[in-house]
């Protein structure tokens, strides 16, 4: 997968919002791993001028198949801040899904269970008796 400069949506001595494509990770480990932190960070490096080490909080994360917006915090007192916020659960957030047909009910909530595969960075759907698997709902 080839990644370009990241599509920045808005950007303040606070805070910086930027386009996640599909197929891309928030954040990575090990490093290396391009990730949508690691391109923010050469964009705020080449923007600014700046040779050293770019501070950016997550306070918010998307998985690796979806795409849209995240927030970061480019101070450590933005961060704090932020994750107080999504913690209290004051950030509205908004889920589209492109289907394709009729899907009854028009509205809902989504239940499933899920299982982290460490070694590919992502979650798959599983049963509720696959061990290590856990709820997972959106309304």
């Amino acid at each position: 997968m080839t990644h370009t400069a990241p599509h920045i949506l808005y950007e303040d001595n606070h805070c910086l919002a930027a386009c996640k494509p599909p197929g891309l990770l928030t954040q990575g480990v090990p490093e290396g791993i391009v990730t949508l932190e690691s391109l923010v960070k050469d964009y705020l490096r080449q923007r600014h001028g700046k040779a050293g080490r770019v501070y950016l909080g997550i306070p918010h994360r998307l998985d690796r198949p979806v795409s849209g917006v995240v927030l970061f915090a480019r101070q450590t007192k933005s961060a704090q801040r932020l994750a107080e916020q999504f913690q209290q659960r004051q950030v509205a957030k908004v889920y589209w899904a492109l289907v394709q047909g009729h899907v009854e009910p028009a509205e809902g909530v989504w239940e499933d269970w899920l299982l982290k595969m460490p070694e590919e960075a992502r979650s798959a759907v599983a049963t509720p008796d696959t061990a290590g698997s856990k709820p997972a709902v959106t309304a």
